[in-house]
């Protein structure tokens, strides 16, 4: 029943694939708008490998996220902070198949002709196994976008709700450049900055990740981004790689 309901879910997304065409979303990744309009839906199903040294494989999972228009001003998105669904099995990195889940909202203040500024709150479980992690999250989302490219930022920070000895305050930046290569492909650039919130100077770090976006039809989407988790900042590293596959779905 779960795989027939997905079928369904899946291909209603896509044959439903015009029907937002006419409502302005733009099919080109950098110029996209911050958050999606109204009654649109996205699901972005990413499949994530660790490539680093002698853990190849371990682990692999799919953070799955979907996010829904609610109105001109409101989005839903329920997302995975974790692992999500994770597949390389126990002996591969995988304690659990499933053990994370996160619904967040975002709320536009600010729509300018090339600015958009939303605020943005999360309430995570970070991790169902005993003993469960609570953490809520409280920030900004920021996006300037450009004929051909455009920056995204996220700042909030991460507050643990139980367990804060192992649960503890983050601050969190992710940071996206974008740019428009041609109609169907766009190259993205990732980094941020992450860290302990109550000391930030001996635990921040900055991943960089380079992608692919390829819109292989309008509302289909598939692309490929190779990551360096930890390249800057306190215990950088070159080690900690990733290599990410996605497909995200619209309507």
């Amino acid at each position: 029943m779960k795989k027939v309901a997905l079928t369904v879910f899946l291909g209603a997304l896509v044959c439903a694939g015009t029907a937002h065409a006419q409502r302005g979303y733009p099919d080109e990744y950098a110029l996209r708008p911050l958050q999606l309009p109204t009654e649109m839906v996205q699901l972005k199903v990413p499949l994530v490998i660790n490539l680093s040294k002698d853990n190849v494989g371990n682990p692999i999972f799919i953070p799955f996220d979907i996010r829904f228009g609610l109105s001109s001003e409101l989005e839903l998105e329920i997302f995975h902070p974790g692992h999500g669904l994770c597949v390389s099995g126990q002996s591969k990195g995988c304690d659990h198949v499933y053990n994370d889940i996160a619904v967040g909202l975002l709320y536009s203040v600010m729509r300018e002709r090339d600015v958009e500024l939303s605020l943005f709150g999360a309430f995570e479980v970070a991790q169902f196994a005993s003993p469960a992690h609570l953490r809520l999250d409280a920030g900004v989302a920021f996006k300037f976008v450009q004929p051909q490219w455009s920056i995204f930022a996220k700042p909030y920070i991460g507050v643990g709700m139980n367990h804060r000895d192992e649960n503890g305050d983050g601050f969190l930046m992710p940071i996206e450049f974008a740019f428009q290569l041609s109609q169907p492909t766009a190259l993205f650039i990732e980094t941020g900055f992450y860290g302990d919130l109550h000391d930030l100077g001996d635990t921040w770090s900055s991943p960089v990740g380079v992608g692919i976006n390829f819109l292989l039809q309008h509302g289909i989407d598939m692309g490929a981004e190779f990551k360096l988790d930890n390249l800057i900042g306190n215990g950088s590293t070159t080690d900690n790689r990733w290599f990410i596959f996605y497909f995200a779905l619209r309507n």
